[in-house]
């Protein structure tokens, strides 16, 4: 093999690469695929102010709601495997949320908010859905 043919293949296996990061930033970050988080996290979140028993039937909806974000990922054209720093990230950025979603939380209670946690996580799950908007009209060149 030569160098320029080397180079060559070096250059086709960098740009197969970013296209299939590209795909799948496309799709992780399709309505669908950050719509439906969202939900689960607002579920969650805003069960806090429910009374006892209906907090713990937020799960079925939940469930149903990871069981299709499941069939979703499944029919990603571009799978990739989740690497360890992926993992402690998500980990810290959950972490992160959630104190966050405590700070604000009390802060909206002792301000006089009704229903403190349901407005802390309906801003929260907008911020997201917003961040989630913005990477990906910075992937697609358009938002599209």
């Amino acid at each position: 093999m030569e160098p320029k043919d080397a180079r060559t293949a070096l250059d086709d296996i960098r740009h197969r690469r970013e296209q299939s990061r590209a795909a799948y930033l496309r799709y992780a970050t399709s309505p669908v695929s950050v719509l439906i988080p969202a939900l689960i996290l607002f579920g969650a979140f805003a069960s806090y102010d429910l009374p006892n028993p209906w907090g713990g039937a937020v799960l079925f909806p939940a469930l149903a709601l990871l069981g299709a974000l499941a069939l979703h990922l499944r029919r990603a054209p571009v799978r990739r495997a989740l690497t360890t720093r992926q993992a402690w990230l998500a980990a810290a950025a959950g972490t992160g949320l959630v104190a966050v979603f405590t700070a604000l939380s009390s802060a909206a209670r002792s301000g006089g908010v009704p229903a403190p946690h349901t407005v802390v996580s309906a801003v929260l799950c907008a911020l997201g859905l917003l961040a989630a908007a913005l990477v990906r009209r910075g992937v697609t060149g358009g938002g599209r």
